[in-house]
């Protein structure tokens, strides 16, 4: 009967240290919030600027303060722009200071939701 605390049948490879809690994504929540405000901005300045025509029997322009729901559109965009600023601004702060990940991270569940 052999027994099993032999030393020639030992494994001879190191073990594998254990990783950290995961991984890490908040690189690519930063760089969501950054696309959040590119095309929030990107739709507000379509719309405000927009010059266009509409041939009925004359030529009447179409301007974005002429309907509720384009300036309802453009307010919501301008909000989310503002948003994405601050959130992109804390989730900045929270990549340089990694202390206040896990506070920032209770935040931003709450924000976003």
């Amino acid at each position: 009967m052999a027994s099993t605390g032999d030393p020639e049948y030992k494994s001879s490879s190191t073990p594998v240290p254990a990783s950290s809690s995961g991984a890490d994504y908040s690189k690519f929540d930063l760089i969501l919030r950054f696309l959040l405000f590119a095309s929030s901005l990107v739709a507000v300045v379509v719309m405000v600027t927009g010059n266009q025509t509409e041939y009925i029997p004359l030529p009447v322009p179409a301007k974005f303060r002429y309907s509720p729901a384009f300036v309802y559109f453009v307010a919501a965009f301008s909000v989310s722009g503002l948003y994405s600023i601050l959130t992109f601004l804390a989730s900045l702060s929270a990549i340089r200071k990694p202390n206040l990940k896990t506070k920032l991270l209770l935040h931003f569940i709450f924000w976003d939701a």
